[in-house]
């Protein structure tokens, strides 16, 4: 798969002598490469270059016009500093130096003339290659990015939806709150008519039964006083407008207190309650 993949490169040649660039299209030719493009003028290079696109580019140094350091000082500025654009110089120049330079200047490897074109060739496969798995990282590394992109536009609206939730969770709350803080004061007024009433009926009440009676609405009516208040200390701790405060109590008397309140209710369904307490629970603290 890669090797149909590199005999499919645009390769580009630059060289000043024709016959070169006939050898080495021979041995493109022999070894299945046929998209190149070539050229003895140097100073048609970067035209090329942007026309044709090239995977690699094979250049002479020694040349008319523009010589090989100046083609690769103008490819530079073309060519972007995260892609890999593959080199090789081919040259006749077989001073130390001048291989140092063309390295340092954007070549990625040097061959002096006269070449072996079994060495071309491997040179030339192995460049390809190594831009083909750039490539594929490149990518590779795009997907990422924008499955990256997604991922972080869904968080970003998730977070949005969670911030809006919240909001509607923290008005509801706010409107239960005023709700119970209202119907616990709305309820409390006639609640206090209603006690006090049954106060003044049992003072003037003489009969025992109808006393009992009496007895069970003021009971009923403490119970619901109760629970309001209940209802209104849970609106401020979650208001954070309440503190709890700790004291010492008499459990047993507590107990006592809440079990007495439930016996009309369980005679009146005929149910059975009893409290039985341990000796050392009814010591006062």
């Amino acid at each position: 798969m890669i090797d149909s993949t590199l005999k499919n490169a645009n390769i580009l040649i630059v060289d000043d002598q024709q016959a070169n660039i006939d050898i080495l299209t021979g041995l493109l030719d022999a070894k299945g490469f046929t998209n190149y493009t070539s050229t003895t003028d140097s100073r048609k290079v970067v035209r090329l270059f942007e026309e044709h696109k090239p995977d690699l580019l094979l250049l002479d140094l020694n040349m008319p016009h523009l010589n090989g350091f100046q083609v690769m000082i103008q490819l530079k500025v073309l060519i972007p500093p995260t892609t890999y654009f593959p080199i090789l110089v081919l040259t006749a120049d077989v001073t130390t130096e001048s291989k140092q330079k063309a390295l340092s200047i954007g070549a990625s490897d040097f061959l002096t003339k006269p070449f072996d074109l079994i060495e071309v060739d491997l040179r030339i496969k192995n460049l390809l290659k190594a831009r083909y798995l750039y490539q594929q990282l490149e990518n590779q590394n795009l997907i990422l990015e924008e499955k990256v992109k997604e991922r972080t536009a869904k968080l970003e609206e998730t977070n949005i939806e969670l911030t809006i939730a919240k909001e509607k969770a923290e008005e509801m709350n706010r409107v239960k709150n005023y709700f119970l803080s209202n119907m616990s004061h709305e309820l409390r007024t006639p609640l206090i008519s209603i006690m006090g009433f049954a106060e003044l009926l049992q003072q003037e009440i003489k009969d025992k039964e109808q006393l009992e009676f009496v007895n069970y609405i003021l009971e009923g009516g403490q119970r619901l006083n109760n629970t309001l208040s209940s209802i209104l200390e849970l609106s401020k701790l979650e208001a954070s407008e309440s503190y709890l405060n700790l004291e010492r109590c008499n459990l047993a008397d507590e107990l006592k207190t809440r079990i007495n309140s439930f016996l009309p209710l369980a005679q009146t369904k005929k149910y059975f309650l009893e409290l039985k307490l341990e000796k050392q629970i009814l010591r006062h603290m």
